[in-house]
């Protein structure tokens, strides 16, 4: 092989090993540039402001017409998290809201009736239930889970919490980025999610 034409070859090579290189960190920082929520620590509340909290929370649930019993949850109060408004453990049947004492409770009952429809998804929702609500949104090729970097309200998951809070919660906030506000929410559910009594044989 000549000279020059080594030399190009090598040149080439070390040109696709730093592009795979680089392809490889940009991948790395795609995946784990943003911490998971699940790490957020929430900030620590005094026993008077974690009293309000509580309280702010008393007057939420009042707002909603299914509470996570029916769903065969627990409910958690923690303080705020940044960015962090709720979380449901579908495995260890909890649903936690990170609450401020200065929160309106008509917020903090829209994120529990976000929760609860994360909650409904994993206790009652078929495959084929979650294609025919994507596809009665017109939004029917979404992925219905949100994944590692794709936020909660652009996935079929999110939106169908956000249409579930709506329906069941006396609240005026809607966050879903995946279709637009429902004229009826709870008309926009299947049927089984539509009802105060959501019981596991319901």
């Amino acid at each position: 092989m000549r000279p020059g034409r080594r030399a190009l070859l090598a040149a080439l090579a070390l040109a696709l090993a730093l592009a795979g290189v680089a392809a490889s960190a940009a991948g790395f920082r795609a995946l784990w540039a943003e911490p998971a929520a699940g790490a957020a620590r929430p900030a620590r509340l005094s026993a008077v402001e974690s009293t309000a909290a509580r309280a702010v929370v008393a007057r939420a649930r009042a707002l909603v017409s299914v509470t996570p019993e029916e769903l065969g949850y627990r409910l958690r109060i923690a303080g705020p998290v940044a960015g962090l408004r709720g979380q449901t453990d579908t495995a260890a049947h909890t649903i936690t809201l990170f609450v401020s004492p200065h929160d309106a409770p008509h917020r903090v009952a829209h994120d529990l009736g976000h929760e609860l429809g994360h909650a409904f998804d994993a206790r009652r929702l078929t495959a084929a239930g979650r294609a025919a609500y994507l596809r009665a949104r017109g939004v029917p090729a979404a992925p219905w889970w949100p994944g590692r970097s794709a936020s909660d309200y652009r996935s079929g998951a999110g939106d169908f919490a956000e249409v579930f809070a709506m329906c069941h919660t006396a609240s005026p906030e809607y966050r879903s980025r995946l279709a637009g506000r429902p004229q009826d929410p709870c008309a926009a559910l299947p049927a089984a999610a539509r009802t105060a009594t959501l019981e596991a044989g319901a």
